[in-house]
C-alpha cells in the first residue's frame, strides 16, 4: 500500500476523530500533549494529520482525558484497519492480475 494513501486514510479516519475528542474536551493540542506527558503538541499534530496513530500505551489515558468511551475509539481504530485491508486488497488483485496477464503473454 502507497504511504500516501495509509496516510490519507490515517487522517480521514484517527486524524479527526481525535481532533474531534480533543476539540469536544475543549484543549488545544498542547494541552493534551501535556495531560499525556508528551513535552510537545506536535505528537498530538502528527496524530490529527496521519503522520503516525496514537500509540497503544497512550489510548487509555487518551480516552479518560478526552472523556471519550474506549468502545469508541476501538470502533474507529478497527474501521481504518477495515478500510487499510480493502484497499491492501485491491492492490493485491491488480498485481496479480497484471503477473497473470504477463505469464499468459
Amino acid at each position: 500500500m502507497k504511504d500516501s494513501s495509509e496516510k490519507e486514510l490515517r487522517a480521514k479516519i484517527v486524524g479527526s476523530f481525535v481532533k474531534a475528542m480533543r476539540l469536544r474536551a475543549a484543549l488545544t493540542q498542547d494541552e493534551l500533549a501535556r495531560k499525556l506527558s508528551y513535552s510537545s503538541a506536535q505528537f498530538v499534530s502528527n496524530w490529527e494529520r496521519g503522520i503516525s496513530l496514537p500509540p497503544l500505551d497512550i489510548l487509555a489515558r487518551l480516552c479518560v482525558v478526552c472523556k471519550t468511551s474506549p468502545d469508541d475509539l476501538v470502533d474507529v481504530l478497527y474501521s481504518y484497519q477495515e478500510e487499510v485491508l480493502k484497499v491492501q486488497k485491491q492492490e493485491l488483485r491488480k498485481a496479480l492480475s497484471r503477473a497473470t496477464s504477463r505469464i499468459r503473454g
